[in-house]
């Protein structure tokens, strides 16, 4: 089953993604997907940045809301995916940059505990890899570091190509590379790949 995760700072929603999935507004989020006309199946958070008006906009448009304590050990977000399997397919809508910078590295390191987690938003998608892939054509940039100690890969098609590199978990070498090829290809001969696709930004 896909889960989708929709968090506050995202803009445009692909209604494609949402289709035949089971969805989860978190905190404002899922304030955000009423605004859209989303109807979520689970509405979950501390909902301490909204008004009870908002939330009662939620209410008209999922099926659960879960109450969290402000006071708690896990971020919303966390608490979302706990709701999560991971034989899953999650995908986290939004959750990049943002004015609190420690969500967003505390979404990175989720990405770690679930492999079949992507996050995305208007302008990036993170996903990692441990096996040989074709990378998606519909972003400008592609970055690549490694998450486990080292990761040895190659890179055919790209402006930058690599022949089996050793990208250990400290070097930044593999930052906005280009694809220039129909038949560009990600090969992972070893080790786990963080992968972060962003589109061009003078758009």
């Amino acid at each position: 089953m896909r889960r989708v995760l929709i968090l506050s700072n995202i803009i445009n929603i692909d209604k494609n993604i949402i289709e035949n999935s089971f969805i989860i507004g978190v905190d404002k989020g899922a304030y955000i997907a009423a605004l859209n006309n989303i109807h979520m199946d689970i509405a979950i958070g501390d909902f301490d940045s909204i008004n009870p008006s908002m939330l009662d906009t939620i209410k008209l448009f999922t099926k659960k809301i879960i109450k969290l304590n402000s006071i708690k050990d896990k971020t919303d977000t966390d608490e979302a995916l706990d709701l999560c399997d991971n034989n899953d397919e999650i995908i986290i809508l939004g959750g990049i940059q943002g004015k609190r910078i420690e969500h967003f590295i505390a979404n990175i390191i989720q990405l770690k505990n679930h492999p079949n987690l992507i996050i995305m938003d208007d302008n990036s998608l993170i996903e990692t890899k441990t096996e040989s892939f074709k990378p998606r054509c519909n972003y400008k940039f592609i970055s690549f570091f490694s998450l486990t100690d080292s990761s040895i890969i190659s890179l055919k098609g790209f402006s930058y190509p690599l022949d089996s590199y050793q990208l250990k978990n400290n070097d930044p070498l593999c930052i906005s590379n280009e694809i220039n090829s129909n038949d560009s290809y990600v090969t992972i001969k070893e080790g786990r790949l963080l992968v972060i696709y962003s589109k061009d930004d003078n758009i």
